[in-house]
């Protein structure tokens, strides 16, 4: 009971912390001065701390997040050049050759050479579920380089994720007698937390939190989450959880784990309507969860025939935007209400109300019924008949089709809006209303009603950029942005000239949620781009940049000298984001979209495996094909029964993450239980898959005063750019 209440003064001291203002950790404090303070020996663990909330304030140091300490690097990636030349042959896809290769150097007579290349066989024989043998590199390569602090950090993680707590906590406290730099540090402190929470000791666990709650704001929503769980596991701070958790979802909405220990509180909790919430939020990610679908039945009987409505969506009473005049430009057909594997899902029945008068027209008979504006119409799909109904307000049925037709508006200025859609399965896709330019066209199906929204592409432009422009307010950089989504745009059309639609609306690369988002400063942000586009470019955005793009750009002045290997993509993404990052965030709490830090668990893994193929117990995760950077495009699920290989990013992010994580730059360290993986902690830097224009870091070059064209050609160098007026190209 004693040490409950220790953890609970400490959480509730912690909830006092500032989130812009972090307190230096001891060993970085220390390092100005050249000193570290005294750790444990060899034989002795370090003893539980007392924290409560008179000492957290006072040890509370003001550092600010602009200070040189958590902007400053010390990593160095420089290879001797066997090993980087062996390094290559893991980018041109033969990670066999590449792992045999380094074996050749591993007892190297030049100690550099011998130890780099044991620090690559350890981190590629964890990658390949060779633990043990990922411990003998380890260990090899901090003996052949015992001054090196990130062949000692690396011993620490595997260590870790071997299931040696003991060892790997001895580890982390070796490096800091090796360095007092923040990076190694705050590295050593998670593990050292981890190692204490899978050890069972919470107590010291979230000793260890501590400094990095207060210290660290690249690792804020993964420490929140850490200490929410924490809390949720002792009965005397139980109640605090739910707190940590909110903050972990304030500093990153994407952090599924947290959103998941949410949904099994509330259920403990017998909050309903929140379990239905957020146990909808986690099955409309991955709709193949058996266990996930069990609760959404119960939840839903009881909450009865409304449960729809306390879902996340967004509702609409009448049109928004009324009048928008429209840009004459080509025509983009896009399907409506797309699931996550962009197809458009089949509605059983939605309502229709215009800003001006609407128009039905049968392919065949013309114009067969005319609506004045706001006078909501229900287009219901008729089962017995299989056609479709388009029914007034009484539920009279006006005009039945089987055979397509258009909604259009006699004023091409007014809008539409589609209200109240239903599907089958309310899950699959946003069933939210949206508000549309253009016409309607309404495809009656055997089994329901498929919506394609034909509109101007200069029409839609503006919402495009108004799903993705978020805190970005700077006129060239919303000016790029349209450029880009324009380029897409219209590619998108030429290479679907022959489909029933060109794009959908959660697409990859655009995602439409209705034009009544849009705002003055993205209409006359499209208006003023439409004077050029991209030709021959991968004219694809991304939100939030790291320093190196997947194009090999650098979003900074600073240049880190980064080569590509195995371990040196874990140590890029230890690496502090420099002090003159473009895509720096305005608000200092928002790091996540360029660093970030997340908790997968293993048997979750292997059951969105098995609905592609039964591997039995998850035993590895080896990628199996990089870009010249390190970004993972592919990777290989090694199981008890069988293997599985996801071959593009994006089935590699649903497989871990139900398509969460944030980017395809990132590392795995497996948390094994036994042969078996229990959990994977994956730490990642930025967004997408780094091709394009960044977003932030466009809104960074803006800051600096670059006008749109400038930004253009930052991200495209090698892009031909068309003069619309003129139609010539630069």
């Amino acid at each position: 009971m004693k040490k409950c209440l220790l953890l609970l003064a400490f959480l509730a001291g912690a909830l006092s912390a500032p989130q812009a203002v972090w307190s230096a950790p001891d060993a970085v404090a220390s390092a100005a001065a050249g000193t570290v303070a005294a750790q444990p020996s060899d034989e002795e663990e370090a003893p539980a701390q007392t924290v409560s909330k008179s000492t957290l304030a006072a040890t509370r140091v003001d550092s600010k997040l602009n200070e040189t300490v958590l902007h400053q690097t010390v990593l160095d990636y420089t290879l001797p050049p066997e090993i980087a030349d062996v390094a290559q042959k893991c980018v041109q896809g033969d990670t066999d050759e590449c792992y045999f290769s380094f074996k050749t150097f591993e007892n190297a007579s030049d100690p550099k050479v011998a130890s780099a290349a044991n620090l690559e066989l350890a981190v590629m024989s964890l990658q390949r579920g060779l633990v043990k043998q990922a411990v003998k590199y380890a260990d090899a390569a901090c003996r052949y380089n015992p001054d090196d602090p990130f062949a000692e950090l690396t011993r620490g993680w595997i260590l870790l994720s071997s299931g040696k707590y003991k060892k790997a906590r001895q580890s982390f406290q070796n490096l800091l007698y090796l360095t007092a730099d923040f990076e190694y540090v705050s590295s050593a402190k998670l593990g050292t937390a981890l190692a204490w929470y899978l050890d069972g000791k919470k107590e010291q666990a979230a000793t260890e939190l501590q400094y990095l709650y207060t210290s660290n704001p690249y690792a804020i929503s993964f420490v929140s989450y850490m200490l929410g769980r924490i809390a949720s596991e002792m009965k005397s701070s139980r109640k605090l959880a739910p707190v940590f958790l909110q903050q972990a979802l304030s500093h990153d909405e994407r952090n599924y784990a947290a959103v998941e220990l949410f949904a099994k509180l509330s259920e403990k909790d017998k909050d309903n309507l929140r379990a239905w919430q957020y146990y909808s939020t986690l099955y409309s990610l991955d709709p193949e969860n058996k266990d996930l679908a069990k609760k959404i039945a119960k939840y839903a009987k009881k909450l009865g025939d409304k449960s729809v409505d306390y879902l996340f969506y967004l509702r609409l009473e009448q049109p928004i935007v009324h009048e928008m005049i429209s840009t004459p430009s080509e025509k983009v057909k896009m399907a409506l209400y797309a699931n996550r594997e962009q197809v458009p899902q089949e509605l059983q029945a939605f309502s229709l109300m215009s800003s001006g008068t609407m128009r039905v027209e049968d392919e065949k008979l013309g114009t067969v019924l005319r609506a004045p504006s706001y006078i909501e119409k229900t287009i219901v799909f008729n089962p017995e008949t299989g056609g479709v109904d388009f029914q007034n307000a009484k539920g009279h049925v006006e005009f039945s089709a089987k055979r397509p037709f258009t909604v259009s508006l006699e004023n091409a200025d007014r809008t539409l809006l589609v209200r109240n859609a239903t599907a089958k399965n309310i899950f699959a896709a946003d069933l939210s209303d949206k508000e549309l330019k253009g016409a309607l066209i309404v495809i009656p199906t055997p089994t329901g009603i498929k919506l394609v929204n034909e509109v101007n592409a200069e029409d839609l432009i503006p919402a495009l950029l108004a799903t993705q422009v978020q805190d970005v307010t700077h006129e060239s950089a919303l000016q790029a942005l349209a450029v880009v989504f324009r380029s897409a745009l219209l590619k998108a059309v030429a290479d679907h000239q022959d489909e029933p639609y060109h794009i959908t609306d959660n697409d990859v690369h655009f995602q439409f949620k209705g034009i009544n988002l849009i705002f003055k400063k993205l209409l006359d942000a499209s208006k003023e781009s439409s004077k050029i586009r991209l030709t021959e470019a991968q004219a694809g955005a991304y939100a939030d940049c790291g320093v190196l793009t997947a194009d090999s750009l650098e979003n900074s002045a600073y240049k880190p000298g980064y080569v590509f290997s195995p371990a040196n993509v874990s140590k890029y993404i230890l690496s502090n984001p420099p002090a003159d990052l473009y895509s720096r965030p305005q608000d200092p709490t928002r790091w996540s979209g360029v660093k970030w830090m997340y908790l997968y668990d293993g048997k979750e893994i292997q059951n969105r495996i098995a609905v592609k193929q039964n591997i039995g117990k998850l035993r590895a995760l080896t990628p199996t094909s990089f870009t010249p950077t390190g970004r993972i495009l592919s990777m290989r699920f090694e199981g008890s029964k069988g293997s599985y290989e996801a071959k593009t990013p994006q089935e590699v992010a649903f497989l871990l993450s139900a398509g969460t994580m944030r980017s395809n730059l990132f590392d795995a360290v497996p948390l094994y239980k036994g042969k078996n993986i229990k959990s994977v902690l994956v730490r990642g830097y930025d967004t997408g898959l780094g091709y394009g224009l960044c977003l932030q870091g466009a809104d960074g070059l803006a800051k600096q005063g670059a006008d749109y064209m400038a930004i253009i050609k930052y991200y495209f160098p090698e892009a031909r750019i068309l003069d619309t007026a003129t139609g010539t190209i630069k």
